[in-house]
């Protein structure tokens, strides 16, 4: 058992997805590198304001899959018996943006093997295929109740009278045996 997930909450860097996602999080990655831990830990990038990668540059480990490789599965592994409702790029890569978005700018550290757990019991491009389907599709919760939920999230928390300055806090998942399905492993 043990420590499955630890959460670093880092609200001083809400409104700033640029230095978060690139970075501060290629310092983070950095940080497991350097100390030869990437068969140990893995880290995965969640943020209010993220962004799914366009595809032209590998964003790194740890980000949401590219705009294509979603576009790709969103069109390719709708089950059968689902009617086909063709996305438009923008709707396709804001699905994928809130499989990442969170109130506050948050790294999760995962055991290594956990991530392989996660790996091998599920089809990585029907897990993508179907959150986007639930969150942006023809049917789902569509752009605007996301984003209202999110912001009526993050301030909780301002009501709260928190999230000031670049202060990280840790949450940790006690013995959990795998990440949740709709949790991405980020493996490109």
């Amino acid at each position: 058992r043990g420590v499955s997930s630890i959460l670093l909450s880092a609200p001083g860097y809400d409104s700033d997805f640029a230095l978060w996602a690139g970075p501060v999080f290629a310092m983070l990655e950095s940080g497991v590198g350097a100390v030869q831990a990437e068969e140990i830990v893995g880290v995965v990038c969640f943020h209010p304001e993220y962004k799914t990668p366009d595809g032209t540059s590998f964003p790194g480990f740890g980000h949401m899959h590219s705009l294509p490789r979603l576009r790709k599965w969103y069109h390719d592994l709708t089950p059968a018996g689902l009617p086909r409702h063709p996305l438009p790029d923008d709707d396709v890569a804001a699905g994928g943006a809130y499989q990442r978005r969170t109130p506050h700018a948050v790294v999760n550290v995962l055991r290594a093997d956990q991530l392989e757990v996660a790996e091998g019991r599920r089809s990585t491009g029907e897990l993508y295929e179907r959150n986007i389907r639930v969150l942006v599709g023809r049917d789902g919760l569509g752009l605007g109740r996301l984003g209202a939920d999110l912001d009526g999230e993050r301030s909780l928390r301002a009501a709260a009278g928190g999230g000031g300055g670049n202060d990280f806090e840790l949450t940790q998942d006690e013995g959990a045996s795998a990440p949740p399905p709709v949790a991405d492993a980020g493996l490109g």
